[in-house]
């Protein structure tokens, strides 16, 4: 079975295990995104990264990958647009990157300390610098004292991987905080429809006219096919083809690729 990108409005390629790993290329990604520019197809690349677009933009750059920031979208981009299409002065407190500082900074009121009137509590990964200990018992105390405040997770991961192993994700942090606070989260990064929604939003095509590739069965297979897109799995990321055996057939990806090149 071959995948035919032709059949599709638009192409949406997850970066870290499918475009790259850590600070290198994958196998067919730059000639593939270069295919994609010069046939002027709709595109965009995406992944769960609590950093903004613009930051990630200049570390493709160095890899060889040369794409506009409207190209790309991260679950830091989607936390953004929740809050700014939430609240018309949204008042915030961070525990997330500064990225999502850069990207809000001007459009809302930050929130510094535990007595000040808080809309939301926005959390990226434990090693962001916004979410030191200090900072995290102030939180605390917000979430716990004005229950109206809404505890965002930028992404529900658990882990993800760095050069130094696997490291505590948004997810992790999010959680001890809502149990904690006794809170419910909010999450916006994938798998969650409301990250694919906005990104389609933003291409101007129907879900189901999307093929996405990718390498997490949860986040990239699982959340697309959740909206009816097309999803291909690319063996270069975390899940291998053994993992594949027990799957039931609603979780089984459309299609199987060894990695980017098979798409050329």
């Amino acid at each position: 079975m071959t995948l035919n990108l032709d059949e599709f409005d638009a192409i949406l390629l997850d970066l870290d295990g499918t475009v790259y790993h850590e600070e290198h290329s994958l196998p067919g990604a730059v000639d593939l995104i270069q295919r994609l520019q010069i046939q002027k197809r709709r595109f965009a690349c995406l992944t769960n990264s609590t950093s903004s677009p613009s930051r990630l933009a200049q570390r493709l750059d160095r890899m060889g990958v040369t794409l506009a920031i409207e190209s790309i979208f991260t679950a830091c981009a989607a936390a953004v647009e929740y809050i700014l299409g939430r609240w018309t002065t949204p008042r915030v407190f961070s525990l997330a990157t500064e990225g999502a500082h850069e990207m809000l900074d001007g459009k809302v009121v930050w929130v510094e300390r535990a007595d000040q009137p808080c809309d939301v509590v926005m959390v990226g990964v434990p090693t962001s610098v916004y979410a030191t200990e200090p900072r995290q018992r102030i939180a605390l105390q917000l979430l716990r004292e004005q229950r109206q405040t809404v505890l965002l997770g930028m992404c529900a991961d658990r882990v993800y991987p760095s050069p130094r192993g696997l490291e505590f994700g948004s997810g992790a942090l999010t959680l001890m905080m809502a149990y904690a606070a006794d809170a419910t989260p909010v999450y916006t990064g994938k798998p969650e429809p409301i990250f694919f929604q906005e990104l389609c939003r933003r291409l101007n095509v129907e879900p189901r006219r999307c093929v996405l590739i990718g390498d997490n069965l949860e986040s990239d297979i699982g959340g697309a096919r959740r909206l009816g897109m097309t999803a291909w799995l690319t063996l270069t990321g975390i899940t291998r083809r053994e993992d594949l055996a027990n799957l039931v057939p609603g979780r089984q990806p459309d299609g199987v690729i060894d990695d980017l090149r098979s798409l050329l």
